[in-house]
This record gives C-alpha cells, structure tokens and sequence, in this order.
C-alpha cells in the first residue's frame, strides 16, 4: 500500500540511508561476504528508436551466457562461457563494451560507470561513503511483499535521489531499500547530464532487480541497461539504441572455489560462436517480442525504468540543434512545390519542454514555408500540449498517402508520377494528448487554417509518364475544426497485439457545418524469430457537410487498394479492409510482401 511522502532529509530518510550504506560497506572486522556460483542469460538489443512513433527498428540482437562467481572474502570472477549474434541488417561490425554483458554483483561501486567509463563516468552512488554530500533523499512509497519460501513480510521503502548540484555527474532516480536491513532491493535510474562521457549520448536508463534468497541475502536477479544515442549536431527523428538485458538464476552457495579461480582478469570470455548452442536454454531470438521490439508491438515497452525516466530525464545532448521532424523536410519533390528545400531548428530549455521550428524553399513555385511548435511535457509525462503555427504547410488528400515522402520524391524526378494530390494550409493548430495507462490514450485539439491550392503543376521533364498524373484541384477557403480522439491497445509486447481506435470532428468550411467520424481495428501477428509477420485492418469513415475535396476520402492503388487504378473513387463514405504477409527470402537484405484489400 502507499506510503507518506515525505519532505527530504528527514531523520527517518538519512537513517534508512546510512543503514543502507554500513549494509553495503560494513567494517572489515565484520564483513562477512555470501560465496555463491550463478548462472545468467541475457541478450543485447541493437536498434533504431524512431520519435514519430513508429515502430522500433531491430538491426542487431546477442546473446551471452555467463557464469558469476563471489568467494567470502568479496572477491568477484565472470567468465562468458557463450556468446552469439545475428545481424538483422546489413550493418557494420562492432565490438560490445564488456559491461555490457556482464552482471553488476554489488549494485555498483562508490563511483558508477557505464560502458566501461566511456558512456558515463565517476558518478557518486548514492548509498556510497559520501553520498550524503552529493544528493537529497526522501522516502516516497513503502509496499509490503512476501517472497514465497519466506515466512514473514518485506517492507520496501522507495527512497527518492535527487543530487544536490545538477551540473555535476549524478544519480537521478530511486532505490528500493529492506526497511529492517537496509539492504538494497532494486535500483531505477537514469543521470545528469554532466555525466555522460560520449557527447552522443541522449540517455542512459538502468534497472537492477535484487531477489531475496538465504536468510537475508539479496542479490542480483536482473538488470537492464539502455543507452540512446544521437547525432549531437541534428535533431533528427530517430536516434540509435543498445538495450542489454540479463537475468541471474541456479544461485549454489558456500561451492569450492579454489584460489586460482580468482587469478588473472576478472573477465574472461569465448569468441562469438565458440560454444555449442546447448548452453543456451533460450532461443537468440525469443524474447524480441518481449523486449517490444517485434513489428506486432504497438505499445513502446514501458517498465519502471521508463516510469523513472519520463519523470526525472535530462538528455546529455545540447539545447540547440540542428532539426528536421523527418528527412522529407530537408529535401523532396512533388508537383506543387518542385525541388524543396529546408532546414530548421531546436531549443530544449527544460527537460519539459521543446521548441522547434523549420522553414523551406519550393524553387518550382518560388514559395516559401514554415512551421514553429512547441511542446509541453507536464510533470510525471501525464499529458503534453502541442502549439503550431504554420505558413504553407503541405497537405495530401485522402485517409492515408499512396507512397512515402522519399518514395514520392524518387517518383516524381525520375518518373514525372507524383503520388500525392497536394494542398497547402496556413493556420494554428493546439492539441493535448493524455495517456490513460500504459494501453490506452485520448486527444483533443483544435485547428484554424486557410487552405490554398499550387498554381501550375510543376513537372521534371523526363520518365515514361511525361504527361504525369492530373492534379486534382483543391477548394480554397478558412477551414476550423474541433477534434477529438481515443485509442486502445491489447497484447502489446507479443507475438500477437490488437489496436483499435475512435476520431471524430466538428467544423466548420467558409461558415457552413461539417464533421467527420473515422474508425480503425487492426491485428498483427508474427513467429517469434520475426522471419513472419502479417497484419490485417478495417478502416471506416464517414463525413456530412460541406466538406471541401482535400477533405474526401480517396481510395484505390497504393496505399489503399492493391491491384485498382490510383485513387480511382473518391467520396464522403468508405469501408476498406487490407492486409500485409512478410516473410524474409534473405535475412537483413531481401524481404517479400503479400498484399491485399477490398
């Protein structure tokens, strides 16, 4: 049940602390060290986490076994008896830091570092011998747990750490602490800026899990590390992440450990491949779902690390950056602009909140554009409110676009096909989306805009289809709109998920009511080595009104109906069910799809 929050430092606070660190570090006349052999599984992740969220990209995934050793004297040994990979892309190779695959067995030394000191450095433990100087700490929950085997009650008090000077290296985050013993029982944290060594690091998370086992012994059961990184100079849209997982179990206390066990490095480890795959008891890619990081995931993995970070994350990257919300908004090509080209900007004053701006040139239409927003996080990532004002601001028609922006630019100079029907906007757009759990959100907003269409169609001059495509004509006119939307997901980090989503609006066009209602389900399935997924939807909508063309949905060819002339209907009303089959011919390099709707 929750506890009292209380104010920081208080009497009982620093007593539960410094229990918590003559726990860590007792006297050498009573130290007394558990001896014990263990065995942990883990895999390391390599992926690209995309911020329009969209689903994560998978490009590398390992896999270690290793075997953990602690005599009674605190002397540590780890020897990676199995190490495995498997490129999910085509990528580089690289070489892991070694804590990456090893386990922490004493919840971190006095200083703290990650990725062999060159992730993060000389970071002081909170429940270190000088901890005290560093930060402020304040119990903020309490929670009673009965481990099975275990005859009486744990009470676990929930300490917050927040340092004291936050332009110097530091924790940020909670330990989870035995009330009677002060014996460290979880640890969720991330750091200050100031301690991040590499400047591409955007974040680092930990977890470490501790279970209890004989008398009062808690040690290590499982850990997570994650490590974001992104280009320090550009705020792009995606940023790359190593996520290393391991998990400890078949603890044997008081074994025979000679001496010479101890000798030499206090790592060793076999070359990838050279254990046979039965010291493996889990596949390379079995937990891949689990992790979120299968095309089925439609909710990000979200674990108390996470809940940690959203509340208390500074990034190590620079306030201002260079910035694009997608590739697309530096370059691309389409019959209303031409050749367009853009740049922007990015300013993260505080960790809540983000401005933005980026502003482009059309060199067919000699038109120019911009966007600035603005966003809100409010504290404990409970909402975020969304302000953009936007000049020029390129619109297609329909429920979905026939091909992406990339695609569409590739089309367009090299085929003279354009698969858009595009429109302009200038206006003012707020919004405020809410997460209702972890499965569920809600969002409501409101736009005022003015819609204008391109003047004369531009054209490359070149490709088979030289006449390219009509352009269809947009209505021009002051467009004002209420909208509000609801989503909800299930079954989010496995092989199977489901989502289904609810958006209506309510507006007006050149003084005349209209409104809209759009429906979504959509099913994913994929094997659990991700060589097969497929997914299927049933979308539907409907408006009334006076609505504008750009407002119509239009429906045929790509995008929508496989196999039909591009948008060939067009209308007020529709009901489209569609589905995807993929399965890799050639792991990392060649991918074959099925496709279908009606």
């Amino acid at each position: 049940m929750p506890g009292q929050t209380r104010e920081f430092d208080d009497s009982a606070t620093l007593a539960l602390v410094r229990l918590a660190r003559d726990y860590r570090a007792p006297s050498p006349s009573d130290a007394v060290f558990p001896a014990y052999r263990a065995s942990a599984e883990g895999h390391v992740y390599f992926f690209l986490d995309r911020d329009d969220g969209g689903e994560p990209i998978p490009m590398r995934v390992d896999q270690v076994v290793v075997d953990l050793y602690q005599d009674s004297e605190g002397r540590r040994r780890q020897d990676i008896r199995g190490l495995r990979k498997k490129q999910l892309l085509p990528i580089r190779e690289f070489r892991y830091y070694i804590d990456r695959l090893t386990a922490v067995q004493n919840g971190f030394g006095n200083l703290i570092e990650i990725g062999e000191g060159l992730d993060v450095s000389d970071v002081p433990h909170p429940l270190g011998s000088d901890g005290e100087s560093h930060y402020h700490y304040r119990i903020v929950d309490s929670v009673t747990i009965r481990p099975q085997g275990f005859p009486e009650p744990i009470r676990v008090h929930e300490v917050e750490v927040r340092p004291r000077r936050e332009d110097r290296p530091a924790f940020v985050g909670s330990v989870f602490l035995d009330a009677t013993t002060g014996a460290l029982v979880n640890m969720w944290f991330s750091f200050t800026p100031a301690s991040y060594v590499d400047p591409r690091v955007d974040r680092v998370t930990v977890r470490l899990d501790h279970q209890r086992w004989e008398g009062d012994l808690w040690l290590p059961y499982r850990q997570v590390v994650e490590v974001r990184r992104e280009m320090p100079q550009f705020d792009l849209p995606v940023g790359s992440v190593i996520r290393a997982t391991l998990r400890v179990t078949d603890y044997e206390f008081d074994p025979d450990l000679p001496a010479w066990r101890f000798r030499g490095p206090r790592v060793t480890a076999v070359p990838y491949g050279a254990a046979d795959s039965t010291v493996f008891e889990a596949g390379l890619m079995d937990r891949m779902a689990e992790e979120g990081l299968s095309p089925v995931s439609l909710e990000r993995l979200e674990d108390e690390a996470r809940h940690v970070a959203r509340q208390h994350l500074v990034s190590g990257l620079p306030r201002v950056r260079f910035y694009t919300d997608r590739f697309s908004s530096l370059l691309r090509a389409n019959r209303a602009e031409g050749v367009r080209l853009g740049l922007g900007a990015s300013y993260s004053p505080r960790p809540a909140l983000k401005l933005d701006g980026r502003a482009g040139l059309a060199t067919g239409s000699r038109t120019p554009g911009a966007t600035v927003r603005g966003r809100w996080t409010s504290p404990g990532g409970s909402s975020t409110t969304t302000l953009e004002l936007y000049a020029a601001q390129l619109r297609d028609t329909g429920p979905r676009p026939g091909a992406s922006n990339a695609l569409n630019t590739l089309s367009t100079l090299f085929r003279n096909l354009d698969y858009s029907d595009p429109h302009f906007a200038t206006g003012v757009r707020v919004g405020l989306e809410r997460p209702l759990g972890e499965s569920a959100s809600v969002e409501i907003g409101g736009v005022i805009e003015e819609h204008s269409g391109p003047g004369e169609a531009w054209s490359a001059g070149w490709g088979p289809d030289a006449s390219g495509r009509p352009l269809l004509a947009p209505e021009e006119g002051v467009y004002a709109r209420a909208r509000a939307a609801a989503s909800r997901r299930w079954g989010g980090l496995g092989t199977r998920s489901a989502e289904a989503a609810v958006a209506i609006t309510a507006g007006r066009w050149e003084g005349d009511g209209n409104g809209s209602l759009a429906l979504r389900l959509e099913g994913r399935a994929a094997s659990r080595d991700l060589a097969r997924h497929g997914r299927v939807s049933l979308e539907a909508g409907a408006a009334w009104g006076r609505t504008p063309p750009q407002l119509h949905f239009l429906l045929g060819g790509r995008g929508t109906l496989p196999g039909h002339a591009y948008r060939a209907w067009g209308g007020s009303r529709f009901v489209l069910a569609r589905g995807e089959g993929a399965f890799q011919l050639v792991p990392g390099w060649v991918t074959g799809r099925l496709l279908w709707g009606m």
